[in-house]
């Protein structure tokens, strides 16, 4: 299902619509399942990270900021097991995944807020 998930991910971030993301999404959500934090915290880390990657580019795609809300929740869980994990690597890459989602997510907020 994540290797899946990531197929969607590629294909939908070269495609204007958002089936082939919301197919990853669902992907990525259902690799979860099985790939606990108890039980495999670094793959599910990545699954994670990959889940954040994923509804990132939808909130890139969509005004709202509900699915960047989602990006960050899952950047940050994989973050957390990355570091648990000490796997510095990975926490720079998903450190950077969040960064941008934060700020796109800031700026969505902003000028939302805006009269």
């Amino acid at each position: 299902q994540n290797n899946l998930g990531n197929a969607f991910l590629r294909l939908g971030e070269r495609e204007r619509g958002a089936a082939r993301l919301e197919e990853a999404v669902m992907a990525f959500r259902a690799a979860l399942e099985v790939y606990t934090r108890d039980r495999v915290p670094l793959d599910w880390a990545g699954t994670q990270n990959n889940l954040g990657t994923a509804l990132a580019r939808l909130g890139e795609r969509e005004s709202g900021p509900a699915r960047l809300e989602e990006a960050v929740t899952a950047y940050k869980g994989a973050l957390d097991a990355f570091e648990q994990g000490k796997s510095d690597y990975y926490v720079s890459v998903v450190r950077s995944g969040l960064a941008k989602a934060e700020a796109l997510l800031a700026e969505r907020r902003k000028t939302a807020a805006a009269p």
